[in-house]
């Protein structure tokens, strides 16, 4: 497998990841003709786990606490410490780099010659070269800067961008002239104030709109989910205010999906169901670690765990002795929805311990990105021409 590590390029700042996975998921992520990516905010990192002439290629991306991540077919959108990230499909930057354009910057007008570029040269020609074997090229055309209100969950709806704003306790919408626009909070959250009373972290929509969320508990006191009531999460119907499920054990990530709401007990290890119709709760299956990260494509549901870390904020949960710590392990699976069963998986070691979330990029084996940051940034243009008429 091979591995690459974009902040290493250039530094020597070295960073220690380690992986294993079961021998068909090359295979698995070639025929459905998909990328997984995944965030780790603790170690810092977008992982891509990219297929490359049949075999897995581990494409790991510097992002700074990278939570929340939303992909379709045409853009990669991101939360990070205090701005979410909009990438867009950039089809004609692709063709401009592979038709070697921009392989010499002497090529380029003398306004376009900056002279820092020369310092950048060996990450400039290393993105060169992989962009070249990419089928799909991500460019960073927007970010808006929220300030630190803990964005976990993320996705584009009927109205634009939603996101889990867990400092403030609400489901907000972003837009470029404030922070965040609140839109709803529980039934027990008293006022918007920066004190994560509840610690709000999911979030599933439903026919474009946000529909129901997870909480740790139905506390309304900053902070009071680190301290007591912690094992009283919920599951609220946002649309009727209902709580219809309360003491969860750290819930997190709600999906719809033919009718249910599945949703990760996170404290259990645990992806389970619920049926809105009946009230009826299923167990889809018991994985491996602290479930954290869900998406379904298909008849698959693919599933994030993370490894149990030692906490004196919180209680013990039943993955402390069902588990240990020292079992624990931090990877994705890929489940049959049918039948709970484990079809794949991938195991992190090293530094990449606690996964967030998890996207799928559609109709693409070897995708590249590229950050505002990036010295090749300054030389790839997407536009249109309309008149003036």
């Amino acid at each position: 497998m091979e591995t690459h590590d974009r902040e290493s390029i250039g530094s020597q700042q070295s960073f220690d990841f380690k992986s294993h996975y079961t021998s068909n998921l090359p295979s698995i992520l070639s025929l459905l003709g998909i990328t997984l990516a995944v965030t780790s905010y603790q170690a810092q990192r977008l992982i891509l786990l990219r297929t490359v002439k049949g075999k897995l290629d581990t494409n790991l991306i510097a992002f700074p606490r990278p939570m929340g991540i939303y992909a379709d077919k045409n853009r990669i959108t991101i939360g990070t410490l205090n701005q979410v990230i909009n990438f867009q499909r950039s089809d004609i930057s692709l063709k401009s780099v592979k038709s070697g354009y921009l392989d010499s910057l002497e090529t380029l007008p003398a306004k376009l010659q900056n002279p820092e570029m020369i310092e950048q040269l060996q990450q400039r020609t290393a993105q060169l070269n992989a962009i070249k074997q990419a089928d799909s090229l991500f460019t960073q055309r927007a970010a808006l800067t929220t300030g630190m209100i803990n964005i976990h969950d993320i996705a584009w709806g009927n109205e634009g961008l939603w996101v889990v704003n867990s400092a403030f306790s609400c489901i907000s919408k972003l837009n470029s002239d404030y922070s965040f626009v609140a839109c709803w909070q529980p039934p027990f959250i008293s006022e918007l104030v920066a004190e994560d009373r509840c610690h709000l972290n999911g979030m599933a929509l439903l026919a474009g709109e946000p529909r129901y969320v997870t909480t740790f508990n139905q506390a309304n006191q900053k902070d009071a989910w680190r301290t007591f009531n912690q094992l009283d999460g919920t599951l609220i119907d946002i649309k009727t205010n209902k709580i219809l499920k309360a003491g969860l054990i750290m819930p997190h990530s709600p999906r719809c999906y033919q009718g249910l709401v599945y949703y990760c007990e996170s404290g259990r290890g645990e992806v389970q169901s619920y049926n809105p119709s009946n009230g009826e709760t299923k167990v889809l299956c018991v994985l491996p670690g602290f479930t954290r990260g869900m998406i379904f494509f298909g008849d698959l549901l693919i599933v994030a765990t993370s490894r149990i870390r030692a906490s004196k904020h919180r209680n013990k949960i039943p993955l402390d002795e069902q588990l240990g710590a020292e079992n624990s392990r931090c990877g994705v699976w890929l489940i049959d929805v049918k039948n709970g069963e484990i079809i794949a998986s991938i195991e992190f070691n090293g530094d990449v311990q606690q996964l967030y979330d998890i996207a799928v990029l559609p109709n693409t084996l070897v995708p590249e990105i590229i950050q505002s940051s990036d010295s090749l940034a300054s030389h790839l243009f997407e536009f249109y021409q309309e008149s003036m008429t």
